[in-house]
Order: structure tokens, then sequence, then C-alpha cells
């Protein structure tokens, strides 16, 4: 048995029972896929592998327009310009600037020597950021883009403009006076290079007239003559050092790229195939640990790579949100890594430059379904290879750092589509390496890459095929056993196949995995998951698993069984409910574990459960990977790795994942093959603590100024106040957790979470201090940040004037009690008529209460009555102050099958459901109120279109995710169409007329197919 094996397997795992552990360890697909006799070194991962991108969209609270440009502050906050303004990124989400100092395009952004950030807006000019505030800088004049040269205390920041260049010194902008020469045109871009030419010199790229030179700043500028470069649209320069070799880059708008090294011009053009597009605009040069200089260009075609003379593309399918890269730029993070910001026409994107975790090893089927059978085993060299299936482009093979592909043909596929890749033991004592494919019978592949296919007792026709393949010694025979989409399981033992077309009953169904297992008594079982739930086999007959462990009815995708606290224990990846966990040690009596003992999924559709050597479990969803590590106190550490991680998409693919001898998980997905390396930390992590900042405040709902001193005074009156910080991390924020204490009104402080905010409502009068303390994903403290918060009281309730209204109360009490007294007589006769009177009164009263109820008595939110009067109120108030109302109004789609079907309680439970998720996702000042049967109508106060659609698409996602069991089933989802308006409102219209517009627009929703959002 391989060293993997008996690293993956447990003192009481199957796999180290017996020699039949060999094919229960191929089975699960675990470290023993790399072969027994696997070379120790790991495979490597091709180096044009794209870096890790992070992507940043309208979700993360950009606004959906053109990003053209990035900058960072002396603070470490990062900085978009787009189309129209500037957003600020807190680690978390992006925060448009309400009061930006220009509204047009942010041509580019740069750092000067003292830390402050400038911004160039093509209508308004130059703006300078000091760390608290924006403002403008100079005339509004059209300038191109910045250049800095030098770096620390010998920075120089230029800004080339219409008529030349200017140089930042101190708070001035000083010409330079090469710009009296006529013939220079528009300047773009200013460089220096020490070597290029044989001497020290100065570059200038302008807009319409190429490339221009000179010596020093008090001769002229020349043009540089060359053919290749005369009169180009040129766009940047980077002076770039590789290896103690320097050479200028120059960049071009649709004259391709110029390489200047020495004497010698080294051109890529796109006529000539080097380039996929001559729409650039900027470029940066990094370098790798090695040294190797990379140059990265920004373009319409998505971000080039420069190394050496290989030219890599990353776009769309690598992870970018857009192809259309506008700007890029190098930042150093708190952490101590550098990372490539990518403004682009679809959002913002971060690269870190070092070495990941995740690495996108393979795009291979990125144009249809992506990645389906990965497989690593061991070549005739003796060295790992890779194989990766697609859906429709064939199969890949990485060997020796070089990709082969095959294609349908003779001598090779039957088909385009390739649905897994298994390496299984034979009764040869060899590995068999097969392929299944869809409407094919089995391809088995030899050592020397020959291509054989394989008689199968099943129909081979276009819906079947083989869905899963696994091995097993049984009564000392070797065992191949095959799942089927349509045709059931086939055993082939001794050179013969037994067909078993039902598991356990004589309902047809897609089996989907299959799973040998020894139980501690030695006995052998298999398990198959299917698309009705999980048979077992006894080694004469398949048996259904019953009702009473009240199993999805939707079936299964796969098994896995894993020793947990002395016991087997089997993980089934359900098709729609997530991990369900039944413990095996008998098998014929399995028992289901509670559901809540895991952290829950990420989605439920599951696709693979498996553990490495560690015990870190992977759950392979729909939505991203979710990596669980075992705690001693028997819970679990949770881990979710999306896109935004360096997973190449979010959505696994069947017979996709496993795990090698290295522990590394390698996982194909709908957008390319994935690996993820646990042993890899991010390096570069700087020990220090990171800064901490307040990055929000809100006062009774309103956006407040962040203090410039450490306290903030709230107007008399105002007791409700949010709070929000963030620790600059420069990687992985979302693993910081944060933990607090109002000092004044808390004794201690909170437990460690990943909230970072606080909101308080009733705050008393007096003086507090908020302390908040915040630790990385490395566990580093940074220093705490305290904020002073004063709540002054009301006039009336002053001090001194509470104590005169105490002694006017003393005495107008004794006189009270004086005269009461006095009438006591009076009174008493009066009694029995005045307790009739008001007991009458009181039950008109609560009549009365009881008619202007405003709560819908079934869901608990408000009902119509409540929702007419409240926009009453509203509208007026917007139409005075001259702001925008918001209105959704939503309808539960099919509702009245659904009460069909399940009945009018299932009905109500669902109502009630889709009423809290609705009311989950408003803002604090808005109201969500039941307008009818089964429709809804969600008020919302000073909101625009982009804030109301936003809430709208929220409740609506909120719906689709509710589980069936919170709307009364077992089985069934519901999904509400939604139609939202945002307006000031007109002089005298009426809640009805908004009410309208708004159902039309719902109309408009259930017209285009419902579970959507339209607007009026």
């Amino acid at each position: 048995m391989s060293a993997a094996c008996r690293r993956t397997a447990s003192p009481k795992a199957p796999c180290v029972r017996s020699w039949r552990s060999l094919a229960c360890a191929w089975l699960v697909l675990t470290t023993c896929l790399a072969g027994p006799t696997g070379a120790r070194e790991p495979l490597d991962v091709p180096a044009a592998s794209p870096p890790t991108f992070t992507t940043f969209t309208p979700r993360d609270g950009l606004s959906d327009e053109i990003w053209s440009t990035v900058g960072q502050g002396s603070d470490g906050f990062v900085w978009a310009g787009s189309a129209s303004s500037l957003s600020r990124f807190d680690g978390y989400r992006w925060q448009e600037l309400a009061d930006a100092p220009g509204r047009s395009l942010v041509r580019d952004m740069a750092t000067d020597r003292q830390g402050r950030l400038w911004a160039i807006f093509e209508r308004e000019g130059l703006a300078r950021f000091d760390g608290k505030h924006w403002q403008r800088a100079g005339e509004a004049r059209f300038h191109q883009r910045f250049s800095t040269v030098g770096e620390g205390h010998t920075l120089e920041l230029w800004v080339a403009h219409n008529n030349g260049l200017a140089r930042l010194d101190g708070d001035a902008w000083v010409e330079d006076p090469g710009n009296s020469t006529d013939r220079l045109g528009r300047a773009i871009a200013y460089e220096r290079t020490s070597s290029i030419g044989g001497e020290s010199r100065e570059w200038l790229a302008t807009a319409d007239r190429g490339l221009w030179y000179r010596r020093s700043n008090d001769e002229p500028w020349r043009q540089y003559d060359h053919p290749a470069l005369a009169n180009l649209a040129l766009t940047d320069l980077e002076r770039v050092v590789d290896r103690g070799v320097e050479s200028l880059w120059v960049v071009s708008y649709g004259g391709g790229i110029a390489r200047l090294r020495g004497d010698q011009l080294r051109l890529w053009r796109a006529e000539t195939g080097e380039l996929p597009t001559e729409a650039l605009y900027s470029a940066i040069a990094t370098h790798d640990a090695h040294g190797e200089a990379q140059v990265w260009v920004a373009s319409r075609a998505g971000l080039l790579r420069f190394r050496g003379e290989r030219m890599d593309v990353f776009n769309r399918r690598h992870g970018l949100p857009s192809d259309a890269i506008r700007g890029i730029k190098l930042f150093r993070g708190a952490d101590g890594v550098d990372a490539l910001w990518l403004a682009t026409e679809g959002g913002m994107a971060r690269a870190t430059l070092a070495a990941s975790p995740w690495h996108t090893v393979s795009l291979h089927g990125v144009a249809d379904n992506g990645s389906f059978g990965v497989l690593v085993e061991t070549g005739e060299t003796g060295k790992q290879r890779l194989w990766v299936g697609s859906s429709r482009d064939g199969l890949a093979l990485l060997e020796d750092g070089a990709w082969r592909y095959f294609q349908e043909g003779p001598g090779m596929l039957a088909a385009r589509s390739v649905r897994g890749l298994w390496q299984i033991p034979g009764d040869d004592g060899r590995q068999h390496l097969l392929l299944s494919q869809h409407g094919a019978p089995l391809i088995e592949i030899s050592p020397a890459l020959e291509f054989r296919r394989l008689r199968v007792p099943w129909p081979v026709q276009p819906e079947n095929g083989a869905s899963h393949i696994t091995a097993r010694e049984h009564d000392g025979r070797m065992e191949w056993w095959v799942a089927t989409s349509h045709a059931g399981v086939y055993r082939l033992r001794d050179g013969e196949w037994t067909g078993y077309r039902f598991l356990g009953d004589q309902t047809h169904a897609v089996v989907h995995w299959l799973l040998p297992h020894t139980d501690a008594q030695g006995r052998d079982w298999l398990w198959a998951a299917d698309s009705h739930g999980i048979a077992r086999f006894d080694g004469e007959r398949w048996e259904r698993l019953n009702g009473d462990l009240q199993l999805p009815r939707d079936g299964f995708r796969s098994l896995a069984v894993f020793e947990q606290g002395g016991r087997d224990v089997l993980w089934g990846s359900s098709t729609h409910h997530g991990v369900i966990r039944l413990d095996v040690q008998d098998p014929l009596h399995p028992r289901r574990l509670p559901d809540d003992a895991l952290p829950a999924p990420p989605d439920p559709t599951i696709y693979s459960t498996l553990r490495d050597s560690q015990g870190r479990i992977y759950v392979c969803t729909n939505n991203g990977v979710q990596q669980l590590t075992p705690r001693a106190d028997g819970g679990w550490d949770e881990r979710v790795f999306r896109r935004r991680d360096g997973l190449v998409h979010d959505e696994c693919n069947t017979n996709s994942q496993f795990i090698d001898r290295h522990d590394r998980y390698w996982v194909g997905t709908l957008g390319g093959l994935s690996m993820y390396d646990p042993n890899l930390s991010l390096p570069g992590h700087d020990p220090r603590p990171k800064p901490l900042h307040l990055t929000s405040l809100r006062v009774a709902g309103k956006d407040w100024p962040l203090p410039d001193a450490d306290d903030v005074r709230l107007p008399a009156g105002q007791r409700e106040l949010r709070i929000e910080y963030s620790l600059l991390t420069g990687m992985r924020e979302r693993e910081s957790l944060y933990r607090s204490q109002m000092i004044g009104l808390e004794t201690e402080p909170g437990p460690w979470t990943s909230q970072r905010d606080r909101t308080f409502s009733q705050l008393p009068p007096g003086e507090y201090r908020l302390r908040v303390q915040a630790r990385d994903y490395a566990g580093i403290d940074a220093a705490p940040l305290e904020l002073g918060i004063v709540v002054p009281p009301r006039w009336w309730q002053q001090t001194w004037l509470q104590a005169l209204v105490f002694a006017l109360l003393v005495i107008l009490a004794v006189t009270v009690v004086s005269l009461y007294n006095r009438g006591l007589r009076k009174r008493q006769r009066q009694l029995s008529r005045e307790v009739d009177e008001r007991t009458a009164d009181l039950n008109t009263a609560n009549e009365r209460l009881t008619e202007l109820s405003y709560l819908d008595p079934l869901t608990g939110i408000a009902n119509r009555r409540r929702l007419v009067e409240a926009m009453k109120d509203a509208m007026l108030r917007a139409f005075e102050q001259d702001k925008p109302l918001g209105l959704i109004v939503a309808d539960v789609d099919h509702f009245k099958q659904y009460n069909d079907r399940f009945g009018h309680l299932a009905g109500d439970a669902a109502l009630r459901a889709i009423a809290s998720a609705m009311g989950s996702a408003m803002r604090e000042q808005d109201l969500v109120a039941r307008f009818g049967g089964e429709e809804f109508a969600c008020l919302m106060i000073d909101a625009d279109l982009a804030t109301v659609r936003r809430v709208a698409e929220r409740m609506r996602l909120l719906v689709e995710a509710l589980p069936p069991r919170a709307l009364g089933n077992d089985s069934q989802t519901l999904t509400i169409s939604a139609g939202v308006v945002s307006a000031i409102p007109a002089d005298g219209q009426s809640p009805e007329d908004l009410l309208h517009i708004a159902d039309q627009a719902l109309y408009e929703a259930k017209a285009s197919g419902r579970n959507r959002v339209c607007t009026a």
C-alpha cells in the first residue's frame, strides 16, 4: 500500500484493514490517485498561470459604470475613479464619495512625495486628498495623466497636459521649460532612463507625435527617430530593469508595444499575431521572487503580461469583471505584499503578486461547461501528469510542463465530451486508466497514450454512459463496478459482467456514485448514490435505505466514508439539501447524524466531500468550496473559497475533484480547473499590527462627518448612532475579527466576531468611549481604536431644571392631596357612576383600537391601511423636501398552485417566511407591508432608483434562497416578482397613483418570466 493511503486512512478506517483497502482509497479519490509508485515531487503548475484575481462589482458597492483608474492614499485606503466620481474601498465594500470635487471622468490618480493622493478630472482638472478631505487644485484645464519618477524622498510627480509637462514642487505645479517647443504636441507620459542610448535621458510620450527625449531639462526635446514610433498615439512609458538590464517600454493606442533596450527596438503588433489588440492604455513593471521582470499592460482585450519574450493574456475567462482594462497600478498593502489593482469597464480587480494557495491550472472546456474528469497519475517516466476532461472540447494532458490535447477521431476519443476519469487496480496487478464519455463505450488509456475502446454490456446510447467507476477486492477476487446514467449498475468479475437494473426497488434512477466500504467486522459493503437517494449492497442484493432516515428524495451526487470518533460516518453529497451524514458503524442499521453539527455549506447543491491527511474536509458546491477543519472540541472551523479568493469559478462540476498525495486539492469547475495547496500559506505576512480605521458614522440614519479629533458630539436629543470600522490588511479581509465595548454603558467587551459595526438606538445623555479591537487572519492584534462620544441632554434634561421641576411637583402634590381629602366624600358618591361610564368608554376605545389595528394578523407586518397612511405622510414629506420616494410591489409567483398543492397551512407558513425575508432586506427607515393575499409592498424613504432596485433584488434573492421547510413543505421553493419605482411625488399625487405605477412594473416582471425585478 502506498504511503499516501496509509496517511489518509485512520486506524479503524476501511483503507487499512486488508489489501482490498487499496481499491477503497482509489474509490474515494483521496491521495492514492497518484498511484503507489507515484513521484515524490508534486506536479508543477505551469508558470503561465494567471494571478489570483479578487473582483469587485456593483454588488460590492461600486456604481454600474466604467472604472478608469485607481490610487492609494497614505492611510492605506484604495480609491477608484470612474466615469463620474470617486469611490473608496474599506477592505470590504466600496463607498462613493458624495462630495467629490468633480463629476467627470477620472483620468488618472497618483501619490506625491508627501503621501497626498492626486486625481485628474477630465473637466474640473486636478484635485488633492490630504487624508481627510478632497479639494480642487489649480485652474480647471485638461490634463492627460501622472508620471512618477524615483521613490521615497526622491520621488517626483509629473503631470502631462495638452501643452507639455508640469512638475509638483511643494504645493505648486511648475511648468517644464521644454513646453515652449511647439513641435511636441499633446504630452502623455514622462520617464527617465540611465543607460539607453549610452547616456542618461528624459523621455516624453505624446498623443500624436511619437516619442521624444533629451539629456537634461535645460536642453530642447528631440524626436526619437525610428519609423516604428513615428507619429504614434502613445499612451504610457515604463522604465524596466530586468536583472540589471535597463529597458524602456513604449505603449501606444493603435501602434502596438515597443521595447527599447540599448540600441535595439523590439515591437509587438496585433497584425503579426503577437498582440490580441492594439487598444492599449498603460503599463506597470513588477519582479517575481527570482528577480525576473514582468511587464503588465492594460488593454481592451484583457490584462497582458510580458515575461521575457513571452506574452500571456488574462481576461474574463480568468475571473476579471471585464476584458476592457482601463487602468493598472501597483500598491503595497498593509501586509507588505504587492498587489496589482485593475480598473475595468465592469468593476475593479485586485491581484496579489505573491505565491497564492490557489492556482488556475487550466481553462480547458471554459467555452462550454468547464472541466469534467480530473486526474493526476504517474506516467511511464515516473513523473506525475495531469488529465483534464471537458464537456465539449475533449481531453487535455499536462506532462513535463507542456499541454497536449486529444479530440474525437479514430484511435482517440469516441466523442467530444468527457464525463469522468478514473485510475483503478485490475486483476492483472496493474493500474488501469479509464475514461467515460456521453453515448460511447469505456475507453482505456495505456501508459503509452494509446486509446482502446472496451466492450460494455449496457446500451451505448446518447443519453447513457458510465457516470462513476470503482474497484474492490471481494472474496479474493478483484471486481470492477460501473454506475450508469440510465441502465443501473454493472459488475465485472472474472471477465463476466453482471447487471443490476434497479437498486432495491423498481424505480428507474440515475446512479451517480459507488463506494466500497469494509466495516469493523471485516464485512464488505457497497453504497450507491442515485437520483432518488442511497442504496446498500450486501454482496447479493441491493436495498434502498428506508424512510426512517428521512433522506432527501431528490437524490445524492457522491458518497464518502470518514472515521470520526472511532466510528465510520458516511458523508452524502445531496442534490439540494447540503451534506447528509449517516453513522454506518453497523451498515444494516445506519443512523442519521444531526444536520446542525456542521456549518451550513455555501450552497445546498453538493458535488463531493473529500478529506486530506490532516483531517480537513473539502465540500464542493454550486457556490464555492467549503473547507472544514476539525477542532479539538469536536466542532469545525470553516472557510469558504470563491472567485475572490482565487477559485477560477464558484460552481463545481461532477467527477472533478480530488486530493493528491501532497494534500493539494484539485477542483474542476464551470470555468476551468483550479488547485489549492494548503501547505502554501500567503507569504510576506508582516507581523506588525495593521491599521484600524473608522470608516462610517451615521446619526439618526444620516451620514455624519468623520471626526477630525477623537470625540464625536451628537446633537441634543439624538440618541441613534451607527459606527463602522475596518482593519486594512490588504488580503483576506473577511477573516479579520472584531470586538468592541462602549465604556460607560457596557462592563466588558463583546465576543470576537466578523461584525465590523455597532449600532446604538437609545443612548442616555452622558459621555462614553467606544473601544474597538481588531485581529487579522494571522491572529495579530491591531492597535485599538477609541472614539469619545458625547450625548448632550435636551434643555429640559438639565440638572438644575429637573431639581426645580421636582420641587414644584412636590408642592403641587401636597396641594392636590389636600383638595382630594376635602372632596373625598363627594367623589365617593360619584364613584359608582363614574366607574360605569369609564368602563363603557374603555370598551368603546378598545373596539376602536381593534378596528384601527395596523398589523396584518397572519404575517405580523404592517397591513394595507398602515401602508397607505404611511405613504400619504411620506409622499407629502418627499414633495416638500424634493427627495425621491421608493416603492416596491412584489407578488409571490404561482402561489395559487402552491396553495392547491400543499394546502392553506403551508401557504400561511410560506407567507410568514416571505414577509420575514423581505423585512430582513429592507433598511431601518423602510416599511414592509402585506398589501393583499400574496402581495407585499415596501415603502422606501429618500431612496433613489439604484437603492430601490438593490433592495428589491436582495429581497428576491432572499426569498429564492428560502428552504422548502421554512415554506411549509419538503420539496418546493418559491420566488417573487417585483416592480419598483423611485420618484419625487408630484403635487396632489395619491398613494394609489404610485401603487398603480409600481403595479405596472410588477405586471411586466410577471410577463417577462417571473422571479425578477422590473423598473417602472
